[in-house]
C-alpha cells in the first residue's frame, strides 16, 4: 500500500468521510422536508440511528444508504460519495415490458396518492390493511 493510500485511510479522513455522508443524509432528509422519524419509519430503524448519522457517530450499512436514496428520491453515488448532483441519475433497468397505457387519474385519486405517499411505512400499512377489508379483498 502506498504513503497516499496510508494517509487516506487514516482515522481523521475516515471520520472526515463519515462526517460528509452524516451531512448529506441530513441535508437530503431536510430538503424533502422530511423528519429523523419518517426517515427511521422508512428505512426500518429506530430514529436514534438517522441521528447517529447525522452527527457522525455511526455509519448507515450499503443496504440502509441504498434504502434512504431511494425513500428521499436522491443519487446514491452522491449520497454515498458527494460525486454527482443529489438528483437524477435514477436506476433504470434495463428490462422492461410494453403494456397498455394507464387511464390518467383524476384529482381525487391524484390527492390520494399523494397523501398515501406522506404517510409513514407504518400507517401506509394500516391504511392498506382497512381499504382491503372495506372492499372485501385481501
Amino acid at each position: 500500500m502506498s504513503t497516499v493510500d496510508k494517509r487516506f485511510l487514516n482515522t481523521a479522513n475516515i471520520y472526515k468521510l463519515r462526517k460528509v455522508i452524516g451531512a448529506r443524509i441530513k441535508e437530503a432528509r431536510q430538503f424533502r422536508g422530511k423528519t429523523q422519524k419518517w426517515l427511521a419509519d422508512e428505512v426500518g430503524i429506530k430514529q436514534s440511528s438517522v441521528s447517529a448519522w447525522e452527527v457522525c457517530k455511526t455509519d448507515p450499512s450499503t443496504d440502509n444508504l441504498s434504502t434512504i436514496a431511494r425513500v428521499l428520491q436522491v443519487n446514491f453515488e452522491w449520497l454515498a460519495t458527494g460525486n454527482g448532483p443529489m438528483e437524477g441519475l435514477e436506476y433504470t433497468p434495463v428490462a422492461f415490458r410494453v403494456s397498455e397505457p394507464k387511464p390518467a387519474l383524476d384529482e381525487d385519486a391524484q390527492e390520494l396518492l399523494t397523501l398515501f405517499g406522506e404517510l409513514p411505512k407504518s400507517k401506509r400499512k394500516v391504511l392498506l390493511a382497512f381499504v382491503r377489508d372495506w372492499v372485501g379483498t385481501k
